[in-house]
C-alpha cells in the first residue's frame, strides 16, 4: 500500500476522534486533565513564565501583535518582490551591505515564509480571543500564550535571518544541507513544542464551557492546531527518509488545511456577531466543516510525484475542495446580508466580508492553476504563484486586518481608534491585492504568448505590466501600515470598550432642570449622544415640549441662574424595568412564534458559545418586542436568571426562570373566582336584566324577530304572532 494512504488514513482518524471528544468532552478525566496542563504552562518551563502577565486578553494581544510585525515585514518584501520583476537592478546600491538579487526566488521564498507567519500569528490571536469569551473571558494561562508567542518569533527570526546572515560569514563544506537541516527543525520540531503548549492553552480554556455547548471557533482552531502538528511529523519523516509522497501530503495540509481552517475559525465569530445573527444554514456549516479536511485545497500545489492512480485521485479530491470553500463562503456571505448595516460599519466584520466574497473567485483560479501543477503539464508557468500570492495576500490579508479590528480591541477591552482608517484599510487591501493579481495575470499570460511564439524578448513585454501590479499592490502596503497605526492607538488608547457610547443621536436637545439629581449613564441611556445639545437653566414651557431630564444643580457653573425654588420641577424618573414582566412578555412571544426554550437559546447565542452574555440578551429582548434597554439597566433582570453568578446566561438558567415565571402566571389565570366575587357578578347580571322595562307600546315599534330574541332571554315561549310574543314577554 502507499505511504500516502496509511499517512491520510491515520491523519484522518486521529481528526475524527478528536473532533469527537472537542464536541462531547471526556467526561470525568476532564477537570484532573485540566489541572495537569495548568502546572505544566504556568511551570515549564521554570521561572520564564513568570515573566508575563497573566491577565485577561494579554495572551491573545501578544500574538497579535508580534503578527501585525511580521506582516508590514511580509508585505514589504511583497513590494520589492513586485518592483525587481520590472527592475532587477532597483536596489543593486545596497550590495555594499550584502544585498544581491539573483531570479527573485530567495526573496520570494523569503516573502511567503514571513508571510504565514504574519498569518499564523494574526489569526490565531483573533481565534483565542472567540475561545476565551467561551470560559470565563480569558485563555487558561495568559502568561503562557504570550510566552509561546514571543518563543515562537525568536525561533522563526534564528532560521529566516539570524542563520543567513552567519552563513555569509562562516564557510563550511556542504553549506545548504547544514542550512536546510537547520530551517526543518526550527520551522517543524521546535515549533510543534511550541504549538503544542498552544494547544494545551485551547482544550484547558475550552473545558470550562457549559455541558452540551460547542463553538464552531474553537472546534476549526483545534483542528487546525492537531492537523499542524502532525503534518509537521509527516513532513520531518518524510525528508529524512526520502518519501516525496509524504512531504507532498504534509505540504496539502500545512499550506492549505491550516491557513483555510483558521480563516473560517475567524470568519464564523466576527460575521455572526456583528451581523448579531446565527449563522444562516447548518447544512452548509456540516459541509464547510467535514469536506474540509478531506479534500486536497487548491492553493500552493506542488508536483504529485505519484502514479496514475494517485494523480486521479488528487484531481478528484482537488474538484472537491470548491465544495466547502463555497459552501463557508456562501454561509457566512448570506449571515453578513442578515444585518448588512452594522456588518458595513465594523471594519472587522468588513474585512472577513470581503474575504469572504473574493475567496471562491481566487479558488476557482486556483483550482486550474493547481490541477496544471498537480499533473505536470506546467502550461501556466508561474500562474499559479500569482494565484496563490494573490490568495494570500488579499484574502489571507482581510482576514488578518479582521482580526485586528475585531479581535484586538475585544482582548485589549478598548474601543477601535479609528473606524474610519480601518475601513479605509480594509478597501485598499481589497483592491490593491484584486488589481495587482489581476495585472501580474495578464502579464504572465502575455510572457507565455510571447515564449511560444519566440520573436520577441518576454522582460521587455512584460515589465509594463510589473510596473502597473507594483503600483497597485501599494496600495496594500498602506493598508498593511494603516492597520498598524490602528491598532497602536487601540492599544494606547484610554477609552475602555464597556465605557464607549453611542456616538451620535438623533436627539437634538435635552433641558436639564436643577433640584434633584441624575447621572450622565442615565443620560446615555435616554439617547443623549455627542450631538446633542444640552440646555441648563431655561424653562421647561420654553422648550415647547422638549424632553425633560433632571440633574443636580451643583453641576451649574455661577453663570447659570437656577430655577426658583417655589417653582415646580418636572422630574422625568428613571423605570426599572421588572424582571417578572419582561419573562412573561418573553413567555408570550416563545408561545405566539411556537419557539422552544432550545430553539430560542440557539438562535440568540450569536457566537456559538453555549452562553449568551448581556449584549446578545439585550438584542434577545430588542429582536422579541420585549423592550430595548440599556445594559446597566439589566443587571437585576440578569442577575434573576444567573444562577451560577458568573455573569452569562447558559440554557439550563433560561429554561428554569422561564418554565418558573410561566408555571407562577399560569397558575394565577386559572384560579377559580371566590364564591363572593360570584354572587356579585350574578346580582349585577340580575339587576342588568330587571332593569329593563318593557310596555306594550314599546314592544309594538319592534319587529317580530326581534320580539322573539327578547322571548329567548326571558325564557318564555317564542311561538304565536306579534301580539302572543307581546302578551308572553308582559307577563314574564
Amino acid at each position: 500500500m502507499e505511504p500516502v494512504f496509511v499517512a491520510s488514513g491515520i491523519l484522518l482518524a486521529i481528526l475524527v476522534i478528536a473532533s469527537y471528544y472537542v464536541t462531547n468532552g471526556i467526561g470525568s478525566m476532564g477537570a484532573p486533565m485540566r489541572q495537569f496542563a495548568l502546572f505544566l504552562m504556568n511551570k515549564a518551563p521554570v521561572g520564564l513564565v513568570d515573566l508575563f502577565k497573566d491577565e485577561p486578553g494579554s495572551g491573545s494581544r501578544t500574538w497579535m501583535k508580534y503578527g501585525t510585525g511580521w506582516f508590514l515585514l511580509a508585505v514589504i518584501c511583497g513590494f520589492i518582490g513586485i518592483w525587481h520583476k520590472y527592475d532587477p537592478t532597483a536596489l543593486d546600491s545596497l550590495a555594499s551591505i550584502g544585498w544581491s538579487y539573483d531570479d527573485g526566488s530567495a526573496l520570494a521564498d523569503f516573502t511567503n515564509s514571513v508571510m504565514g507567519i504574519a498569518f499564523t500569528y494574526l489569526l490565531v490571536g483573533g481565534c483565542l480571543v472567540a475561545v476565551s469569551r467561551i470560559g470565563e473571558n480569558r485563555l487558561a494561562s495568559e502568561a503562557n500564550a504570550s510566552m509561546v508567542a514571543v518563543l515562537y518569533t525568536a525561533s522563526m527570526s534564528f532560521s529566516l535571518i539570524l542563520i543567513p546572515i552567519v552563513f555569509r560569514f562562516v564557510d563550511l563544506p556542504d553549506e545548504q544541507s547544514i542550512r536546510d537541516l537547520i530551517t526543518l527543525m526550527t520551522t517543524y520540531v521546535v515549533s510543534s513544542l511550541f504549538f503544542i503548549a498552544l494547544l494545551m492553552n485551547v482544550l484547558a480554556t475550552y473545558s470550562v464551557r457549559g455541558e452540551g455547548t460547542s463553538s464552531i471557533t474553537a472546534w476549526f482552531l483545534i483542528m487546525a492546531i492537531i492537523a499542524r502538528l502532525v503534518a509537521s511529523l509527516y513532513h520531518v519523516l518524510g525528508e529524512l527518509t526520502d518519501n516525496t509522497q509524504m512531504v507532498w501530503l504534509s505540504e496539502r495540509v500545512l499550506d492549505g488545511w491550516v491557513p483555510l481552517a483558521l480563516m473560517f475559525a475567524l470568519a464564523y465569530h466576527v460575521i455572526p456577531h456583528s451581523a448579531k445573527a446565527p449563522v444562516w444554514s447548518a447544512s452548509l456549516l456540516n459541509a464547510n466543516m467535514i469536506l474540509l479536511f478531506v479534500t486536497v485545497p487548491p492553493f500552493f500545489m506542488t508536483e504529485a510525484n505519484a502514479g496514475e492512480l494517485l494523480q486521479n485521485l488528487g484531481a478528484l479530491l482537488l474538484t472537491f475542495s470548491m465544495l466547502p470553500l463555497f459552501a463557508g463562503s456562501i454561509n457566512l456571505l448570506v449571515t453578513a446580508s442578515a444585518n448588512s448595516g452594522n456588518v458595513l460599519k465594523n471594519p472587522g466584520s468588513l474585512a472577513a466580508t470581503l474575504a469572504m466574497f473574493l475567496l471562491p473567485i481566487f479558488a476557482v483560479g486556483g483550482y486550474f492553476t493547481g490541477m496544471d501543477t498537480l499533473t505536470g503539464t506546467d502550461k501556466m508557468l508561474t500562474m499559479s504563484t500569482t494565484i496563490d500570492d494573490g490568495f494570500m495576500f488579499t484574502v489571507g490579508g482581510l482576514m488578518m486586518l479582521s482580526a485586528i479590528f475585531s479581535s484586538y480591541p475585544l482582548a485589549a477591552g478598548k474601543k477601535l481608534a479609528d473606524t474610519s482608517r480601518g475601513s479605509m484599510a480594509a478597501w485598499f487591501m481589497m483592491f490593491g491585492g484584486l488589481a495587482a493579481t489581476i495585472t501580474m495575470l495578464i502579464g504572465d499570460f502575455t510572457q507565455k504568448a510571447v515564449l511560444d511564439s519566440g520573436v520577441e524578448d518576454a522582460v521587455a513585454s512584460t515589465s509594463g505590466f510589473y510596473l502597473t501590479a507594483a503600483a497597485m499592490f501599494y496600495l496594500v502596503t498602506i493598508a498593511v501600515v494603516l492597520a498598524t497605526l490602528v491598532l497602536i492607538r487601540t492599544g494606547t488608547s484610554a477609552q475602555k470598550l464597556k465605557e464607549v457610547a453611542s456616538a451620535e443621536s438623533d436627539v437634538e436637545t435635552y433641558t436639564l432642570v436643577g433640584g434633584t439629581t441624575t447621572t450622565i449613564q442615565q443620560l446615555i441611556g435616554r439617547g443623549v449622544g455627542i450631538n446633542t445639545t444640552l440646555v441648563v437653566g431655561d424653562s421647561v414651557d420654553d422648550e415647547g415640549g422638549s424632553t425633560v431630564i433632571a440633574v443636580s444643580a451643583s453641576l451649574y457653573n455661577d453663570e447659570i441662574t437656577e430655577f426658583p425654588e417655589e417653582e415646580v420641577q418636572a422630574v422625568e424618573e428613571v423605570v426599572e424595568p421588572d424582571p417578572d414582566k419582561q419573562l412573561v412578555m418573553l413567555v408570550d412571544y416563545l408561545k405566539k412564534t411556537n419557539q422552544s426554550v432550545f430553539e430560542f437559546f440557539k438562535s440568540i447565542d450569536l457566537d456559538d458559545s453555549g452562553s449568551i452574555d448581556g449584549f446578545e440578551f439585550q438584542q434577545a429582548l430588542i429582536s422579541s418586542d420585549v423592550g430595548e434597554y440599556p445594559p446597566w439597566e439589566l443587571e437585576g433582570l440578569l442577575s434573576a436568571i444567573d444562577l451560577d453568578s458568573d455573569g452569562k446566561i447558559n440554557l439550563p438558567e433560561l429554561d428554569i426562570a422561564l418554565a418558573q415565571i410561566a408555571a407562577k402566571y399560569a397558575s394565577v389565570e386559572q384560579e377559580p373566582p371566590s364564591e363572593e366575587a360570584s354572587s356579585e357578578e350574578v346580582d349585577e347580571d340580575t339587576d342588568d336584566v330587571a332593569a329593563i322595562t318593557y310596555t306594550k307600546a314599546s314592544l309594538a315599534k319592534l319587529k317580530k324577530a326581534e320580539l322573539i330574541e327578547i322571548a329567548k332571554s326571558l325564557d318564555v315561549s317564542t311561538s304565536g304572532t306579534k301580539s302572543d310574543l307581546t302578551s308572553a314577554i308582559l307577563s314574564a
